[in-house]
């Protein structure tokens, strides 16, 4: 490859020691597009043809390889310059500098001519401030003489001092040299893309002053800083008074100081708009170099921007990765399903039964099978795994939104959905559809999608029988299995089949959600325009009292059994005082108590795969641990209260609170009869969609029970052949991992040692609450390398009057003691208290009759707690910022249903 001395901003790329680290960097940013002033490079050839020439090279190497000491050193440097400022450039050199200068337009222009040292500007060492750089450089022999002593200043004290205190070699330096193009710069600054004072990379840190850069580079010159986030380009500010700034020199040869104009001293060198614009160069840049960067600026007189240079942050271990492969994680409304730490067996079950329920999403929605292939990776990742918590990836979710018609429209109705307190801003968001495409192709899919719906939506409740009749079919066939019977491989089987029949057939469930979704929301929306609804509690208690659905279902069990024992007080005298562990047995072998166990047995045999968290499979069941449904009866029974137990009083109640909500919105209606049709469809389609969503989620914690037997099972299996030390070791495999051992297709046959490395890493995660993730946060690069999975954002501002404010879902006023629950291993007995968890599942619900009221911190207006609280008329309230944090157990609060507040009353 034939190295030119001289290359232009335009040249084909050369290796990095032929340009030094600044001038590579350039030309990359010329390429990539950035303003760059007009530019070109001296290349090391250049320098090390000219000592070559003379003779130099050896000499240099000799000497400095002489110098024993700092002494030595610095003597040895000294003749070195001495010879540099005066070796002839060479009439090759020379004859290229005049045609390129001249090419660049450079002729009767000031410039700049800087080092670009082989390994200056690099990741490891930067070499800021070590070589000379000239500034307001006129004519080319002014050039060519700077050219010498940049040269030169390799070898002065501050850079050979510099490279021998962190190890680089004195005998094989090698200096490029840029020559560009002076701006005559109003303002100037150097921004870094990552925070040097917090090592935080989600924020740009940009420092700016008047005039050049020079000022604030090494005149330690006053400037403003301003902090920009990189999820929104929010702007902080902090403007200081700024009194002198360092301007171009009547003529252009050089910079003085001069005063700031007193108007100007205290006013924000840049606009928020100026700041943003740094700030997006500054993103694009360190996306292209894939790491943080620190860019010198400036501004012209006309407000045009110039990068000047660019080179990575030194020591970047400090600061974690760029912004490459920006993923933004939130947990929204999944920690309802998956709170606290969740086991590798249950992640990859979970991750996997997403990628297929969506699949079949997308095919309900007429998304072609092309369309859906080449957007796999979408599918395979709506979930991650961080510290063992499950979140969701944003990211994923807004592109499967995108594939649908109506993106602007639909992506909004996700966010409701999922819970989401804000927005996902994406950084490439698709541009508004032309003339051709919005008529003729948007508006046929958007109309093709809508009739699609709508003929789903007519036979809906068809849909949603004909799924129940098949899942109980099917479920009654597996329930009757012995899973420990069956052989690994069987097992294995079993669990496919129950994949292919159910998971890939998941079609009614999802068609369900959106009717509901759009029902819900009309519904909504009419209760606050037509029936004048202020409150937005008047749908939540039309949707009260329904019926039928089956999740309420163990709960009134419960009380049924409750108010037997409450009549027989031997029993109850046993329910309440024996040791919780003993009593299915003592229970189950006393004769006059036989009914009763019976009872409690065909309990176990319908609702026993229940259990809190109970879609995280390393749970025990009440199958496994029946002394909790005791557990429950005590609650109840400590009540001493038999109208508490009485279920038919209870539907009573929810019928009374419904008729009430109907006989409000209907005399709000008047006898406008358009609006009243209107309204019922809208309300009995409502009423029919969550009925429906609750039972087929029951029938989803039904399959998790099972799935729950069958993988127990199979870890059994594992622990007898001495695969594993316990049956519990399955959860810390995955579900490939699992089933290639079975099948043949391991790369890992050390189950047990897997296993034992990951309850480690799960233990670690568990006790280490402190460094537990937030609720959302990005993370950059490689997801679990160089991240703080914490959100730079303040954290949500705590209530300062001492009142919480959340998402009334379940009316009524209540004031009492709290009862605060964490987890399914606290205490849970109940008298009545108001429960307060950080959020609730279908397993929390036996728990529900034994208290007055419910406060969750996290979940929607159409989360499960809401929905069966409703069921069974408890005030209920979700969705309070700060709940676990400012309630305590035992705490009297007064809370209101209706209007989702909560307050301490009392001390």
């Amino acid at each position: 490859m034939r190295v030119p001395l001289v290359l232009d901003d335009a040249g084909a790329p050369l290796p990095g020691s032929y340009l030094g680290g600044k001038a590579a960097n350039l030309i990359e940013l010329a390429r990539i597009g950035q303003p760059v002033p007009p530019f070109y490079v001296v290349t090391t050839r250049a320098f090390r043809q000219a000592l070559d020439a003379q003779g130099l090279t050896e000499r240099i190497a000799r000497l400095l390889a002489a110098a024993a000491d700092e002494r030595a050193l610095l003597e040895a440097g000294r003749e070195v310059r001495a010879w540099l400022a005066a070796v002839p450039l060479g009439k090759e050199l020379e004859a290229e500098l005049t045609r390129v200068h001249a090419a660049r337009g450079l002729a009767d222009l000031p410039v700049a001519v800087r080092s670009s040292a082989a390994d200056e500007d690099s990741s490891g060492q930067s070499f800021a401030g070590m070589h000379d750089s000239f500034l307001f450089v006129r004519g080319i022999a002014a050039v060519q003489a700077a050219v010498r002593r940049v040269w030169a200043s390799a070898y002065n004290e501050r850079a050979l001092a510099y490279r021998r205190a962190r190890g680089l070699a004195l005998t094989d330096i090698a200096v490029a040299v840029v020559v560009q193009r002076m701006v005559d710069a109003s303002r100037s600054g150097v921004l870094f893309t990552c925070d040097p004072a917090t090592s935080s990379v989600h924020s740009v840190v940009v420092s700016a002053l008047y005039g050049a850069g020079e000022g604030l580079v090494s005149g330690g010159l006053d400037a403003d800083t301003f902090t920009v986030e990189k999820r929104g380009l929010a702007l902080v500010s902090k403007v200081v008074d700024k009194s002198e700034r360092m301007v171009a020199r009547s003529g252009g040869d050089g910079l003085v100081r001069e005063p700031v104009p007193e108007e100007l001293r205290a006013r924000p060198c840049l606009s928020d708009d100026e700041i943003r614009r740094v700030a997006q160069a500054g993103l694009a840049i360190e996306l292209h170099f894939g790491r943080p960067q620190d860019v010198e600026f400036c501004f012209d007189a006309a407000g045009a921007l110039f990068v000047v240079q660019a080179r990575p942050v030194t020591n970047v271990a400090e600061y974690g990765p760029a912004a490459g492969n920006r993923i933004v994680w939130d947990n929204s409304n999944i920690i309802e399903s998956y709170s606290g730490v969740t086991t590798p067996l249950t992640f990859s079950f979970i991750r996997r039964a997403y990628t297929i329920v969506y699949h079949c999403f997308a095919e309900v929605m007429g998304i072609a099978p092309r369309v859906v292939r080449a957007n796999q990776r979408t599918f395979e990742n709506m979930l991650g795994l961080v510290r063992g918590r499950v979140y969701y990836n944003l990211r994923s979710w807004y592109q499967l939104v995108r594939l649908f018609p109506g993106y602007r429209f639909n992506r909004r109705y996700m966010e409701s959905m999922m819970g989401l307190k804000e927005p996902l801003d994406l950084e490439a968001e698709p541009p508004p559809p032309g003339f051709f495409k919005r008529w003729f192709v948007e508006l046929p899919a958007l109309l093709r999608l809508l009739a699609r719906s709508a003929a789903n939506f007519l036979r809906i409740q068809r849909l949603s029988d004909d799924f129940q009749r098949d899942f109980r079919r099917h479920y009654e066939r597996w329930d009757a299995l012995d899973f420990e019977r069956l052989a690994p491989h069987e097992l294995m089987a079993l669990f496919h089949e129950m994949e292919d029949t159910l998971l890939w057939n998941w079609k009614a469930p999802i068609i369900n959600d959106f009717y509901v979704m759009i029902h819900y929301g009309v519904l909504k929306k009419l209760c606050g325009t037509w029936c004048g609804d202020k409150t937005g509690a008047l749908q939540n208690d039309l949707l009260s009292g329904e019926g039928g659905v089956e999740s309420a279902e163990p709960a009134r069990m419960l009380l049924r059994l409750a108010a037997r024992a409450q009549a027989e007080p031997e029993l109850r005298a046993a329910i309440l005082t024996r040791r919780l562990e003993e009593l299915p047995e003592f229970v189950a072998d006393e004769a006059r108590f036989a009914e009763f166990a019976r009872e409690i047995t065909r309990y176990l045999e319908l609702y026993g795969f229940r259990c809190m968290n109970e879609l995280m499979l390393e749970e025990f069941s009440l199958r496994d641990r029946p002394h909790l449904v005791y557990q429950v009866l005590r609650n109840y029974l400590a009540l001493d209260d038999p109208a508490a137990l009485d279920v038919n009083a209870m539907q009573a109640r929810e019928q009374a609170l419904r008729r009430d909500a109907e006989q409000r919105a209907f005399a709000a209606l008047g006898r406008l009869s358009h609006r009243r049709l209107l309204f019922r469809r809208v309300l009995a389609g409502a009423r029919r969609g969550v009925k429906n969503r609750e039972n087929m989620r029951f029938a989803r914690t039904r399959i998790y029970g099972l799935v729950r037997e069958l993988l127990r099972a199979c870890g059994k299996r594992l622990a007898a052949e001495g695969l594993l030390a316990e049956r519990e070791d399955v959860f810390y495999l995955t579900v490939d991992e699992l089933w290639d051992f079975v099948r043949g297709t391991a790369t890992c046959t050390d189950l047990a040692g897997l296993a034992r490395v990951r309850q480690a890493e799960f233990a670690r995660y568990r006790a280490g609450e402190s460094s537990r993730p937030d609720d959302r946060f990005d993370t950059f690069g490689m997801a679990y390398h160089k991240n703080t999975f914490q959100n730079p954002r303040a954290a949500e501002p705590l209530p300062t009057d001492g009142k919480l404010r959340g998402i009334g879902c379940s009316p009524g006023v209540i004031e009492g003691p709290v009862r605060v629950l964490a987890s399914p291993s606290d205490d849970l007995s109940l008298k009545k208290e108001i429960l307060v968890a950080e959020r609730t599942d279908p397993g929390w619900v036996p728990l529900y009759p034994a208290v007055s009221g419910i406060l969750i911190e996290r979940g929607s207006i159409l989360s499960h707690s809401a929905v069966v609280a409703r069921e069974m008329g408890i005030p209920t309230i979700v969705g309070i910022t700060g709940l676990m944090k400012l309630v305590k157990d035992g705490d009297r609060v007064r809370m209101d249903g209706t209007a989702g507040t909560v307050e301490r009353v009392g001390g």
